[in-house]
């Protein structure tokens, strides 16, 4: 009786602190990055790349497809403050690898980066960056977690 107990209460406090644990998987990164993003714009995860859409009058106007193994993760994520954005770039030898979609003109043409407009405070947009990093390395590196709140860069 007296195991039975153990395995229980052993049970019991290892699901507790699993339920109680974050994951910080592609959804609920996406689901972060969009909850401090502009009106004009919101980033999507797909299955082997990144969306950006951009809205005018609350419809799409441009698309921006982002390929995660031709980020920079370490110098091509950053926040411009002149454009209050994250930026994602190419690796330099990547050259033009992000397809930008003007839907009203029905073009699509390469870029070296995109920018996703962000409204955020100083701390914030360090963790925008660090969620924006997270979750192209989601992407590129196998068995990739993260066990920490975005804010303890």
């Amino acid at each position: 009786m007296m195991k039975q107990i153990l395995i229980l209460t052993t049970t019991l406090l290892f699901s507790t602190i699993i339920g109680i644990s974050q994951t910080y998987d592609k959804e609920y990164t996406v689901e972060y990055i969009n909850a401090k993003t502009s009106e004009v714009c919101k980033i999507f995860q797909e299955k082997k790349n990144i969306r950006i859409e951009f809205y005018s009058n609350g419809q799409p106007v441009r698309i921006d497809y982002i390929f995660p193994g031709t980020i920079d993760i370490e110098k091509g994520i950053y926040y411009s403050e002149d454009e209050q954005a994250i930026v994602f770039s190419c690796y330099e030898k990547a050259g033009k690898q992000i397809e930008r979609e003007i839907l009203k003109h029905g073009s699509k043409l390469l870029y070296d980066r995109s920018n996703l407009k962000v409204d955020c405070s100083e701390g914030e947009c360090e963790a925008l960056v660090t969620a924006s990093k997270h979750l192209i390395q989601l992407y590129v590196e196998k068995g990739y977690e993260r066990t920490k709140p975005f804010e303890e860069n």
